[in-house]
């Protein structure tokens, strides 16, 4: 078989995997509106922290957080940068916690959050200059593309097209909030869905790298640019 056609088999097996990727926040949402309903459902809330749509977000976080972790502990010369990252998506896993964290202390995430992004900025200052350059080389990968693109339908996308302004033109100002805050729901869990994948391509392409180191001396030239070099 010829690398092209191996180069071409690997894109439709990234294809096909993002496909079925995809089809989970909605597998999340259908069984809670058509099985779970008043179980999961509030009117006025929304979905509630206990369905399944909220733990597949919690999950999908928690093993982007777990990725760069095991780069952070594996590597040292992208130590510092990983942890900055782990650390960024940790706060947020902390901050999807916040339902079970307020039985504690009505906005009591703020606390564990602000120390873990603390603990991670001083820990990626101790050595800007490998934090900048690991940085620099994920900027340039593939892996960042897809982050930005899970990033900016988390944070952006989602956030403008739940606008209540928007669905009163849609639906006049008695629409049903229930559906704007169902569409809230897809459309974050699909960016967190993007996210993972985004971080298990890095994480492949660490793995790829760590491998490397064992062969020739070409491949081992790979393993310092795994960031950027990716299968």
């Amino acid at each position: 078989m010829s690398s092209d056609l191996r180069i071409i088999l690997k894109g439709f097996q990234q294809f096909l995997l993002l496909s079925l990727l995809v089809t989970l926040p909605i597998l999340a949402l259908a069984f809670d509106l058509i099985y779970m309903q008043h179980g999961v459902i509030n009117l006025d809330q929304g979905i509630s922290e206990y369905s399944a749509t909220e733990l597949l977000q919690e999950t999908l976080l928690f093993c982007t957080t777990l990725s760069f972790t095991y780069t952070a502990y594996k590597d040292p010369s992208v130590r510092h940068f990983s942890v900055l990252i782990a650390g960024f998506f940790a706060c947020m896993l902390i901050r999807e916690l916040d339902g079970l964290l307020d039985t504690i202390q009505h906005g009591f995430w703020v606390y564990p959050a602000t120390l873990v992004a603390l603990l991670s900025i001083i820990h990626a200052l101790k050595a800007p200059e490998k934090t900048l350059s690991a940085f620099a080389r994920f900027v340039q990968s593939r892996h960042f593309i897809s982050l930005s693109i899970g990033m900016t339908l988390l944070l952006v996308f989602s956030r403008i097209f739940g606008m209540g302004e928007l669905w009163q033109g849609i639906l006049g100002p008695d629409y049903e909030r229930l559906i704007k805050r169902v569409v809230e729901e897809g459309l974050e869990v699909l960016g967190y869905t993007v996210i993972f994948y985004a971080a298990m391509g890095y994480l492949k392409s660490f793995l790829a790298g760590r491998q490397a180191t064992t062969k020739t001396a070409d491949e081992q030239q790979l393993y310092s640019e795994h960031i950027v070099c990716s299968d």
